[in-house]
């Protein structure tokens, strides 16, 4: 364990993690006042050699879990607070490309490793929206359990997916 830990500090991995925590925390404390600090974080991660390769991956992914809330939004499972005119607020949006760039550094040791994606996903992905529903950020529409229950459902879906998309990236060159 020690040496997963010495490992992962050392490739980068707890600063990424470490950057994605500020991240949430600016977009569901600060939500759309503060959207440009957001970008800015966003921009951050960009700041690294194969930016084209982490680009395509956070589109990619933010795309898919954006489509993903939108659906449960749209099934009345939650809303976001304030009520966005659009479907779903910007800050979300953000939200969901900083955890894409998570998926080549902090989480990359998950790739490969379908069951503990959806294990881990299972858990922590439910968790995150419980947190931002406490913080006034989402107001769940139907019971919690079964909210929680369908978000561990979907989460154990999504990480083993987020998990292999960020492997296949990998082998996108600059000129791909």
């Amino acid at each position: 364990m020690a040496r997963f830990v010495a490992a992962n500090a050392l490739s980068g991995a707890i600063p990424n993690l470490l950057w994605f925590q500020l991240c949430w925390f600016v977009a569901v404390l600060g939500r759309e006042k503060l959207i440009a600090v957001l970008a800015l974080l966003l921009l951050v991660r960009l700041l690294q050699p194969d930016w084209r390769r982490e680009l395509y991956l956070m589109v990619t992914c933010a795309s898919i879990g954006v489509i993903v809330d939108a659906v449960l939004t749209h099934l009345e499972f939650f809303v976001f607070i304030p009520d966005p005119m659009m479907t779903l607020p910007f800050w979300l949006i953000g939200l969901w490309l900083a955890f894409s760039g998570t998926l080549n550094a902090g989480l990359a040791w998950l790739q490969g490793r379908l069951f503990l994606s959806a294990l881990l996903g299972a858990v922590f992905g439910p968790l995150s929206y419980f947190a931002g529903m406490q913080l006034n950020a989402v107001k769940f529409e139907q019971n919690l359990f079964f909210t929680m229950l369908i978000l561990a459902l979907t989460w154990s879906l999504l990480m083993p997916l987020f998990s292999y998309l960020a492997w296949r990236f990998k082998g996108i060159t600059h000129d791909s």
